[in-house]
């Protein structure tokens, strides 16, 4: 089977895993918090999930190395991923390091590679995420987090829908997750809020604002890696 073919598969399998935590009202992220507590079953999932995603970029990187050099299957050859806050200037030799002979092989497929990058577009930054949580190799990543005293921001849309955004300084990193708001003082749209979502511990990042954004990631970068044949 071709690596691409096997990363895909992989990533379905990741998906599998997204569904199955769910990210809406019954499921299995809302029993978490309610019950304040990550379940062992739950903490397994998100490490295989992970796992599939890691695997799947690896996939892609051997077989894009096989396609332009000719290179041995048995060869270990794995996705280059520079770490968050990396200098460009250092990622040729992290290539080459990975992924040995394919920038003498092709000036295309290096930049192909950089455009994955962090310090290329912020939006990846779910990239060095998935590699620090899948490198510290522990079972347990995730925990119920709160923001205790958080401030929100309420509007309607045209179709007079109620709008919600935290304050500056009163987010999580990144995104706005499915949550829980227990109030501490005030009504709903003027009051302050206890927030609870479920985050990985080592990037401080809420899980399923991370699951989507990186599946998403993976399968862009597995179709923009077929092209470099």
């Amino acid at each position: 089977m071709e690596r691409f073919s096997m990363a895909q598969a992989l990533v379905s399998r990741a998906r599998t895993h997204q569904n199955w935590i769910g990210d809406d009202h019954g499921d299995r992220y809302e029993d978490a918090m309610h019950a304040q507590a990550i379940p062992d079953e739950m903490q397994i999932v998100v490490k295989e999930l992970l796992e599939h995603l890691r695997a799947a970029l690896d996939y892609c990187a051997q077989q894009v190395w096989i396609n332009l050099t000719g290179g041995s299957a048995l060869t270990r050859i794995y996705f280059p991923i520079a770490r968050e806050g990396a200098n460009p200037t250092d990622f040729l030799s992290l290539m080459n390091r990975n992924m040995p002979d394919v920038a003498a092989a092709s000036a295309t497929a290096v930049a192909v590679f950089r455009s994955f990058q962090q310090f290329a577009d912020d939006k990846n930054a779910w990239l060095p995420e998935l590699a620090t949580l899948v490198n510290l190799a522990k079972h347990d990543h995730l925990e119920v987090a709160t923001i205790p005293n958080a401030l929100l921001n309420f509007s309607k849309d045209a179709q007079g829908r109620t709008l919600m955004a935290f304050q500056p300084g009163h987010a999580p990193k990144r995104g706005y997750p499915f949550m829980m708001l227990k109030p501490v003082s005030g009504d709903l749209e003027h009051g302050v809020h206890q927030a609870i979502f479920l985050q990985l511990k080592a990037t401080q990042s809420e899980l399923s604002g991370f699951i989507k954004e990186a599946i998403a990631g993976v399968e862009s970068i597995i179709i923009e890696c077929e092209k470099l044949r």
